[in-house]
């Protein structure tokens, strides 16, 4: 049986389930997931290796209406994983209007071919009514076909993992005849420190409400290796753009920063293997989701 590799973007709205299909898909959590919607501001590749092949998925930003600098920069990584990959997965969610509608209308790039992942079937099935019913759900699978756009349809419930073993076999199926292209014990390419950094994010966007959690940035700045038993050091920076902002962080007398650290070690130390001593400081860099030169500095490239 010929061997088969390739890339495959999940592409779709905010709050599709892309990180969570992600994380399921891949059997591993690697994708931070909250119930925000724009949790996922970066590419992340995800691999999953098996004796019939590779499939390396990318988790892109969810396509939003750009409001800030931030948001083109997140644009241009989804549009840069669509373009770049030999599969498509495009992600709706079944019970919601705009997620159906985009569905419909998707162009996929030229040349690359797609399939959709209806996804949160569990909530469209337990509706009775209107426009998240089952009924509604099988009209628009119908339509979806119809459109010519998609070459395969699939409906899962990632969030329990339900249909994402079949939808992973008939990506397997669809990808080109090719070697691995990572070793086969790898699960991502990511650094060890952006996705600790990642995570800590993700404490934030929990712990915080409002506007605030959309403000925050993560870089980890220091992250030492220490031999034997000692705990690992890891230094993280939570940036946000006004110091109101750097009060609701750090809280009453630290609280908010040290629920913070202690929601968002556990995953680090699973991440690296070992006890860790995480140390969390919170700085403002002033408007920096619409300053080219403070996205830069926070790893967005794509910022121009």
């Amino acid at each position: 049986m010929a061997h088969r590799a390739g890339f495959v973007a999940l592409v779709g709205l905010p709050n599709a389930g892309k990180s969570t299909l992600l994380n399921q898909l891949v059997g591993e959590k690697l994708a931070i997931v909250t119930p925000k919607a724009q949790t996922t501001r970066r590419r992340l590749r995800g691999i999953y290796t098996d004796p019939r092949g590779q499939i390396v998925f990318v988790d892109t930003p969810g396509l939003v209406e750009p409001r800030y600098l931030l948001h083109e920069a997140m644009l241009e990584q989804a549009a840069e994983a669509a373009h770049g990959a030999d599969l498509i997965v495009g992600v709706a969610d079944a019970a919601a209007t705009a997620g159906r509608a985009w569905a419909l209308e998707y162009e996929p790039p030229a040349g690359i071919s797609a399939v959709l992942c209806v996804n949160k079937v569990d909530l469209a099935a337990s509706a009775h009514r209107g426009s998240g019913s089952p009924e509604a759900l099988a009209d628009f699978c119908t339509r979806a076909e119809e459109t010519g756009r998609w070459h395969g349809l699939f409906q899962t419930d990632a969030r329990r993992g339900r249909g994402v073993a079949r939808l992973r076999d008939a990506v397997m199926d669809r990808l080109p005849e090719s070697p691995p292209l990572y070793p086969e014990d790898d699960l991502s390419d990511a650094p060890v420190r952006e996705l600790a950094a990642e995570l800590v994010r993700e404490a934030c966007l929990r712990e915080l409400s409002d506007e605030v959690p959309y403000a925050v940035a993560v870089v980890v700045e220091r992250f030492e290796r220490r031999p034997g038993d000692r705990p690992d050091y890891v230094q993280a920076t939570v940036f946000v753009e006004r110091p109101s902002q750097k009060g609701i962080v750090i809280g009453a007398g630290g609280s908010k920063i040290k629920r913070i650290g202690e929601q968002s070690r556990p995953g680090i130390e699973q991440l690296v293997g070992k006890r860790i001593y995480l140390e969390l400081r919170v700085r403002v860099l002033a408007k920096w989701r619409k300053n080219p030169a403070a996205l830069r500095r926070l790893g967005f490239s794509d910022a121009s």
